[in-house]
């Protein structure tokens, strides 16, 4: 192995021991850092002494004892290589960020309007050419402003950054709330990502609710115009957040959208459409013509003002939302607040007859309908184990499973949890004859007595059936990477469990990199051959030792006990 090599994998240790409470402090991670760029030749034996350190906590006393031994150096250069490394990390960081904005845009690909409409410029030629014109739909306000705030009489100039838009906008817009008839507000959202990951600039939700994607009424953005019209790319961008309140909010049928640039206001309706349309579409947009806002007779506000002023004078389900609660026969199961957004499915807290919290999980679309009918299967055969380490079906339907415990995301595995894993996978392979085939870490979640539990089985299969891949492709074994490579159907075996579940725990205990995972699962690759093969090649330099290889032994030869024992002795 490499030199770099040798220091990309001491450094992924040192990143993987950060949440520790007794972690390297910056300065210790610094002269760390100095120390082994001093000792570039000998890091082979700094390694295998790192390795020797069975726990945590001897790694760090062992890291935290080399960092004491640059001390002594030149504490301008430690200064100057700390800046270096903090040069690095803000790139990587900033590589991170357009990464993760793009892979977005991949994944939730299908919740464009149409398979072609890739960018927030597509999806705005979209709208222009297939939107339809829309006359205002609700009765104008017949209220009238004499004070002079909340009238848009003084607009910044043009040239200003969009920040200070924002800020007159939300400002003006504080007036209105004051207005007798005025029952939504307006909030200032431009830095909450709390649609998804999703920041749109201002939302109308209802007076007295809190500020949380199940509450908003409608949503806005602010934009410059160019040439006196809004951009493509401007209206893409607004419809958006629209699509994206109708994902988090999946009974509801429409939403409006406002954008604006505090002169013009433009009003659009995005409406959610049948998934087997024609078209191909998921939905459909209604706009008005731009209006202005600037209001400047006494007594006759202009049409854009009356359009921002009726809106925030309509009630939540006069505007389209509906209540955020789920009947099944007499129980009623209230949702409290989105917690995670999957490939099939949006997850909320909820809460049972306004008592025990649960987990829902409602389908995106009906394409997901035989996910959800497996999983629904799944959990009931699970019934009968009465595990802690497996979720269990409280209610559901076609579209909804409502589920305990409620669970918390994992980031790192504890040693019991190995146990634990591993001989529920046991009992789910000889006992039932099912391969779960999607362990990737965001499949674990902890309960509030810390048990481990596995979800997500949607995409389960039969043990010995062949065809398609469905799963957790990052942490597939080598072999089922080639015959994805090659296009040629799979067999589902018991070994693949327990291969993902090594290659998660890899991940977890490493970190290499999650800019690094990420651009291997989402290089641009337009198919999932070509994904596969990028996989395959990440996995053919690492966890290559001794030690890894002998895991995956145990792994392959079904040795449960023998796998317990192996992984358990690297905590």
């Amino acid at each position: 192995m490499s030199l770099d090599n040798i220091l990309d994998n001491i450094v992924n240790t040192v990143q993987g021991l950060s949440e520790e409470p007794n972690k390297l402090s910056e300065n210790e991670e610094a002269n760390l850092y100095a120390y082994l760029i001093d000792k570039y030749t000998e890091l082979a034996g700094v390694e295998k002494l790192l390795n020797l350190c069975k726990t945590n906590t001897a790694k760090l006393v062992y890291l935290k004892a080399l960092s004491k031994k640059s001390v002594s150096g030149n504490v301008s250069d430690i200064t100057s290589l700390k800046r270096e490394f903090e040069k690095i990390v803000k790139e990587e960081v900033r590589d991170l960020r357009h990464e993760v904005k793009r892979i977005r845009l991949h994944s939730e690909i299908m919740w464009f309007s149409a398979p072609v409409t890739t960018t927030e410029t597509d999806k705005g030629n979209f709208v222009k050419k297939y939107g339809t014109p829309l006359n205002f739909p609700f009765k104008l306000t017949t209220t009238t402003r004499r004070i002079e705030h909340g009238k848009f009489r003084n607009p910044p100039n043009i040239e200003v950054p969009e920040n200070i838009l924002q800020e007159y906008f939300i400002n003006e817009c504080r007036a209105l709330q004051s207005l007798k008839d005025s029952v939504l507000m307006v909030e200032d959202s431009h830095s909450i990502p709390f649609l998804a990951t999703r920041k749109p600039d201002f939302v109308f939700i209802p007076k007295g609710c809190p500020l949380d994607a199940l509450h908003v009424v409608a949503v806005g953005e602010i934009k410059k115009r160019i040439s006196n019209e809004f951009t493509s790319a401007a209206i893409g961008h607004a419809v958006s957040f629209g699509e994206k309140v109708l994902q988090l909010q999946p009974r509801r049928a429409y939403v409006y959208v406002v954008l604006t640039d505090c002169r013009l206001i433009c009003i659009y309706k995005v409406t959610r459409k049948n998934v087997n349309a024609s078209d191909n579409a998921r939905f459909s947009y209604e706009y008005t013509l731009p209006k202005p806002l600037k209001y400047d007779s006494k007594d006759c506000p202009p049409a854009g003002w009356k359009y921002l002023v009726t809106i925030m004078e309509s009630s939540q389900n006069q505007l389209g939302w509906i209540d955020p609660s789920l009947k099944f026969g007499s129980d009623v199961v209230n949702l409290v607040r989105s917690i995670n957004t999957g490939r099939t499915s949006i997850v909320y807290e909820g809460n049972i007859n306004d008592k025990d919290s649960v987990a829902v999980k409602l389908i995106k679309g009906e394409e997901y309908l035989s996910c959800f009918s497996k999983e629904k299967e799944v959990l009931n055969e699970f019934s009968s184990l009465n595990s802690p380490h497996l979720q269990k079906l409280l209610l559901g339907d076609e579209g909804a499973l409502v589920t305990t415990p409620l669970g918390k995301k994992v980031n790192n595995l504890k040693k019991e949890d190995i146990k634990n894993i591993i001989n529920t996978l046991k009992t789910v392979h000889s006992d039932f004859n099912r391969v779960h085939m999607d362990l990737r870490r965001y499949n674990f979640l902890r309960d509030n007595n810390g048990n481990i539990v596995i979800i997500d089985w949607g995409y389960s299969v039969k043990i010995n059936e062949t065809g398609n891949f469905a799963g957790a492709l990052e942490v597939m074994p080598d072999d089922i990477l080639t015959s994805l490579t090659n296009e040629k159907q799979i067999t589902y075996l018991p070994r693949i469990d327990l291969i993902c579940l090594i290659r998660a725990f890899y991940l977890m205990l490493h970190k290499p990199t999650n800019a690094e995972m990420i651009r291997i699962a989402f290089d641009g690759a337009p198919d999932i051959k070509s994904r596969a093969q990028n996989i395959l090649t990440f996995w053919s330099y690492h966890g290559k030792s001794d030690l890894w290889k002998k895991i995956y032994q145990q792994a392959s030869e079904l040795n449960y006990d023998n796998l317990i024992e192996e992984l358990e002795a690297l905590f």
